[in-house]
């Protein structure tokens, strides 16, 4: 199918910022932010489209990561931390934000450019690369990175604005290169740049300096693209780390069981890797609180399937899959969410996806609860489709299948 770079991009671009807005303590739209700065510093280097393009996707990505290893720290011996700077601090979420990426469509060869975005020019860096042997990119997103994470986007201010300059030019040949330096020296004078970094249009200002990319993909491909959707999403919570993996499993033996073609089975699995990709929106607080939620987190928790359709209906050719992905909480008594649909308005691929994205759930370990087992599960899939809210024949056919 066509597949549209930049619309994939800006989706993923708004799952990362759910993510660092909760867990992470980062301000609104970092990711953009990083990139735009990027961008705009990339324009004192004679980088061609493809390799700009490629610049926006790693600034936006490089910090995916982050929510991978809060869950290692939470589990190991170190002390918990939960605050960005301090998780930045970290060398696994270089490890684990290349290793996340490999999938991605890239449209250069640049490598290992998340890997090394926290490398210091002097060699103080976690990996030890010193001078040129740090990519290019890498290094303006280092620079990127760190404007970002100093500007006062709430409250900005002329003195915020100096003390940015001030720390990036004292840290010349330390953190940053004299080249690079000089170029954010003469982009700093620029007004419109710190008021662009404030505006509702910033992901305009970024489309508007990156040509767009269409290229053509098999759905095998698209699979293993939407796995970095997927792998991000699980990673967020120790409770769901292989949920959306575990539905797409499911999904393609069921798909396969109903003698689906094999193209609308590969969308059905593109769909489940995506199916909780607005889960990223929902605090951890409430995602793995120990307890009964109250009516206003139920509420929150509800909200997730709107932002998968948030996320998902900015790509083109995506209609049938975003639907399978954002209505699998829609009950046929017209009393799911988010939009309440009657059941001749709920497609049998998304009524599956809703009683395997059930049966799933159920049969994972929760805060409050052990995994059930199937004979557990599937009586409580029979209950809830004896009171007409999911599929009985799709029931039937996960207890056989499954069994």
């Amino acid at each position: 199918m066509t597949f549209n770079l930049n619309q994939f991009l800006l989706a993923l671009s708004d799952a990362l910022d759910f993510v660092e807005i909760d867990t992470l303590g980062s301000t609104a739209y970092h990711s953009k932010r990083v990139s735009y700065i990027s961008l705009r510093l990339a324009e004192y280097f004679n980088l061609n489209d493809a390799e700009k393009f490629d610049l926006c996707s790693f600034s936006i990505l490089h910090d995916n990561g982050l929510s991978e290893e809060t869950l290692i720290i939470d589990s190991s011996s170190n002390p918990k931390k939960s605050n960005h700077n301090q998780l930045e601090q970290f060398r696994e979420h270089c490890d684990i934000g290349e290793k996340n990426v490999k999938n991605f469509p890239f449209l250069t060869d640049h490598k290992n450019i998340i890997k090394y975005h926290h490398e210091n020019y002097d060699g103080s860096g976690f990996f030890g690369l010193k001078g040129d042997e740090i990519p290019l990119l890498a290094q303006i997103i280092a620079l990127a990175d760190t404007v970002d994470n100093l500007f006062h986007f709430e409250n900005p201010s002329i003195a915020n604005r100096k003390k940015i300059i001030e720390f990036i030019n004292k840290n010349e040949n330390i953190y940053y290169s004299p080249k690079i330096v000089e170029y954010f020296n003469i982009l700093s004078q620029n007004t419109a740049f710190w008021l662009d970094l404030q505006s509702v249009k910033l992901e305009d200002y970024i489309l508007n300096r990156i040509e767009s990319f269409i290229i053509e993909v098999s759905y095998d491909e698209l699979i293993k693209i939407s796995s970095v959707f997927s792998h991000i999403v699980d990673s967020n919570s120790t409770f769901t780390a292989v949920h959306s993996s575990g539905l797409s499993q499911k999904v393609e033996i069921l798909s396969k069981f109903y003698n689906f073609d094999s193209n609308k089975v590969k969308k059905m699995i593109i769909a489940a890797n995506l199916h909780d990709i607005g889960k990223l929106a929902i605090p951890n607080s409430i995602l793995d609180k120990n307890g009964k939620l109250t009516e206003d987190e139920y509420a929150v928790i509800k909200s997730h399937t709107y932002y998968t359709r948030v996320a998902l209906e900015k790509i083109d050719g995506f209609e049938e899959i975003t639907d399978w992905a954002a209505n699998h909480h829609e009950k046929l008594d017209g009393k799911g969410y988010p939009y309440g649909l009657s059941s001749e308005k709920i497609s049998f691929e998304c009524r599956l996806m809703g009683c395997l994205d059930m049966y799933q759930a159920l049969t994972e370990n929760r805060p409050y609860r052990a995994g059930l087992t199937h004979e557990k599960t599937v009586s409580i899939l029979y209950e809830h489709a004896e009171k007409g809210y999911i599929d009985s024949k799709i029931v039937k056919d996960i207890d056989i299948v499954f069994r």
